[in-house]
């Protein structure tokens, strides 16, 4: 794991890999991937609708100044982000094809695995990817807690996904904010423990997802 980089002004770094994957490997997992999302009992069926798809997952939506993160935190903007969740009827299909594309989409060594990385034109397997393996199948509704924060926010972390489909490791790897990084760390971890991930299997062997990367960028209230 990436443990916590400097933070000096308030900023702070990491450099991640590349890895590049296939054009033929790119239609096969969005076949794959839009058959399990859209509720289809036979993953072989396909589907005609853009509307299934939105219905079966719904998309993180944001604007140009915001960046909502996988789960909701403790602030006043998450009032207007929206979260996706594998609904529970497509679970037995994505278990299958998780096995069936794990070396495409993952690497893995020693129980533990980390998704590959790819270029700025590969971004549609990388998308893919990132919903079939680190999708939640939880997330926690938006609390009615009144000790929410309106300071401006953007940070960057990396967490892992235990092989229990929990949240774990999280390490704060850039941040801009009034709040400070314990204030941040508190309201990121908060959100999480609710945060529940299919756990990931391969040959009966449960495995952990490491090295993964998310962040928040909130304007607050000025």
């Amino acid at each position: 794991m990436i443990g916590p980089s400097g933070i000096g002004s308030g900023l702070g770094c990491v450099r991640k890999r590349r890895a590049k994957i296939g054009s033929r490997f790119l239609r096969c997992l969005w076949y794959v991937l839009f058959c399990s999302i859209s509720g289809t009992h036979s993953f072989a069926a396909s589907t005609d609708s853009d509307d299934a798809y939105g219905r079966d997952v719904e998309e993180v939506r944001v604007s140009a100044v915001a960046q909502c993160g996988s789960w909701p935190i403790a602030h006043v903007d998450i009032v207007g982000c929206e979260y996706a969740e594998l609904k529970t009827e497509v679970l037995k299909d994505i278990r299958k094809h998780r096995a069936d594309y794990l070396t495409r989409c993952l690497q893995c060594k020693d129980g533990t695995c980390a998704l590959k990385t790819w270029s700025r034109d590969q971004m549609t397997a990388r998308n893919l990817c990132k919903r079939l393996y680190i999708t939640p199948i939880k997330v926690p509704s938006r609390s009615d807690r009144t000790d929410v924060s309106e300071a401006s926010l953007l940070v960057r972390f990396s967490f892992s996904i235990t092989h229990r489909g929990r949240v774990d490791d999280i390490h704060l790897d850039l941040l801009d904010s009034d709040l400070t990084e314990s204030q941040v760390f508190k309201m990121i971890k908060g959100g999480a423990r609710q945060v529940r991930f299919e756990p990931l299997k391969v040959d009966g062997q449960a495995l952990s997802i490491e090295g993964l990367r998310d962040g928040y960028t909130l304007t607050g209230t000025f």
